[in-house]
């Protein structure tokens, strides 16, 4: 009889019956920890200033009224950020997403301005309090007109080096193509023309979302010689490269501790929240 090694059980015995997760009355009794709802010793929480247009200069923010909320601990914008990450772009296909918005929005929605405190309801009502002027800019809205579009989200192309494929694209200006790939197997001109039957359609889809049930979450706690995440994240060893090359560090002083996962379907890969924790963090220090 084979038996697992030290546990005095057959090999496949599982099969056919029931086995008890490790975590699962943890989780059923809600004692599991979820980065959602830890809470660290002097942590702020912090809400967000997003843009309301789709492309713009950023000709001003304002955020005095909301700096004179009680308990509000800091109102940070991009020229804060810079002053502790001079590099603030990251991405994990390309360097493209700014830590908050710099010089101009490309979406709605883009981060302009955070705020920090102890009470998140309280970081709400300031953040509320913000208000920023711009200069709209024509947008663009649809994928296929984008192609042929004089309006670029991005004056130029900046790989992050992680995909082979986009390395060629490196320094691509007037573009709004992200990946060009090109195909070629056999004669297809003769095989069409050649075939019986012909099918041409155009196809579309609704947007779809990767929706977890924990939200996206992070928490930062960044001391000089060293600094540690908590992160909901399903691609840690990713987050610890992007997050030691914003710093210039060696990636053996960046932690990342993912306690149990919300779920992520894939929409917690790469780096989403990361940059701004640590910036935050860096600034609240």
């Amino acid at each position: 009889m084979v038996t697992a090694s030290g546990l005095g059980r057959r090999i496949g015995s599982q099969i056919g019956s029931s086995v008890l997760r490790l975590e699962s009355r943890d989780k059923v009794t809600g004692r599991a920890e979820y980065t959602h709802t830890m809470r660290v010793p002097g942590m702020l929480c912090a809400k967000l200033f997003r843009s309301t247009v789709a492309h713009g200069k950023i000709k001003s923010v304002d955020t005095s009224v909301a700096k004179k909320v009680p308990g509000v601990a800091h109102v940070v914008t991009i020229e804060d950020v810079l002053q502790v990450i001079p590099n603030t772009y990251y991405g994990p296909a390309f360097h493209d997403q700014p830590i908050l918005a710099h010089e101009k929005v490309r979406f709605i929605g883009e981060p302009v301005a955070a705020v920090l405190a102890t009470d998140p309801h309280v970081a709400e009502q300031a953040a509320q309090l913000i208000t920023a002027t711009y200069e709209e800019l024509p947008a663009v809205y649809d994928e296929v007109e984008a192609l042929t579009s004089k309006i670029y989200v991005h004056e130029e192309l900046k790989p992050a080096g992680s995909f082979a494929d986009l390395k060629h694209l490196k320094g691509a200006k007037n573009t709004n193509t992200a990946l060009n790939y090109r195909l070629r197997r056999g004669d297809f001109d003769k095989y069409y023309a050649e075939a019986e039957h012909k099918f041409e359609h155009e196809f579309k889809t609704q947007k779809v979302l990767h929706l977890p049930f924990e939200p996206f979450a992070c928490i930062c706690d960044y001391k000089d010689d060293q600094v540690t995440f908590y992160d909901s994240s399903q691609g840690p060893s990713f987050v610890r490269i992007e997050m030691a090359r914003l710093l210039g560090w060696p990636e053996n002083k960046v932690r990342i501790k993912v306690p149990f996962l919300g779920s992520g379907y894939g929409g917690k890969l790469y780096i989403k929240l990361e940059a701004l924790a640590l910036a935050l963090s860096m600034i609240a220090r």
